[in-house]
C-alpha cells in the first residue's frame, strides 16, 4: 500500500511509545499502542483515568483483533458480521495480550475500525488504544484545532484527517452476555 508521509510519522511515533491525535468515526480520537507501557501511562494520566476504566481497542484487521481479543464466544457469528464499523464488543482478552488492556474481569473493549485512516494508522503501527480527544467532563474535539486547544504539546503528534459521518461513538456491546453497554 501507498501511505502519505504523514501517516508513516504518525505510525512512527506510535510505535516509539507517543500519543496522537487522529480522526476516527465520530470524533477525534488520541490512540497509543497496545504494546506500549509508557504510551497507556502517558494516555491515562492525560485523561485521568483510574486503573478501573480502560481504554478500547481498535484494530485494522481480524488478526489485529486476535492479537488482543479471544473471539471464539457464542456471538462470535455476529461480532463478525458488524465488523469493520463501529460496534465496540466487549471480550476476553488473550494470554499473549499486555495485561494493562485488561478489565478486573480480565475483558477487553475491542472494535476492528471501518474508518480509513484509523484502519491505515493500525495497519502501520498495529492495534491502538484508543479514547475520544478531550478532558474529562469536556465535550469530545471534533477537530484538531480543539484537541489542540485540550492537550497542547502533552499529545505528541496531531495528524489531519475527516471524521467519519457518524454522529454518536460506537455501539459497545458484551460478546458474551449480548447485552448492550452502551447503545
Amino acid at each position: 500500500m501507498n501511505y502519505e508521509w504523514k501517516l508513516i510519522l504518525a505510525a512512527n511515533h506510535l510505535r516509539r511509545g507517543d500519543l496522537v491525535a487522529h480522526a476516527t468515526e465520530s470524533v477525534v480520537g488520541l490512540g497509543a499502542s497496545v504494546y506500549s507501557a509508557a504510551g497507556f501511562d502517558k494516555l491515562m494520566t492525560l485523561k485521568s483515568r483510574s486503573e478501573a476504566k480502560k481504554f478500547l481497542v481498535i484494530a485494522a484487521n481480524l488478526a489485529q483483533v486476535q492479537e488482543v481479543a479471544d473471539i471464539e464466544v457464542p456471538l462470535q457469528v455476529e461480532i463478525l458480521e458488524s465488523w469493520p464499523g463501529a460496534v465496540t464488543w466487549v471480550l476476553p482478552l488473550c494470554r499473549q495480550a499486555p495485561t494493562w488492556l485488561a478489565s478486573e474481569e480480565g475483558e477487553v473493549a475491542i472494535r476492528m475500525t471501518g474508518h480509513k485512516q484509523a484502519t491505515q494508522l493500525c495497519e502501520l503501527s498495529g492495534p491502538l488504544v484508543s479514547t475520544s480527544a478531550n478532558r474529562a467532563g469536556k465535550v469530545p474535539a471534533k477537530t484538531l484545532h480543539r484537541a489542540r486547544t485540550y492537550f497542547g504539546q502533552d499529545v505528541d503528534f496531531y495528524l489531519s484527517g475527516e471524521l467519519g459521518g457518524n454522529v454518536r461513538p460506537s455501539k459497545i456491546i458484551h460478546g458474551i452476555s449480548g447485552n448492550t453497554i452502551r447503545e
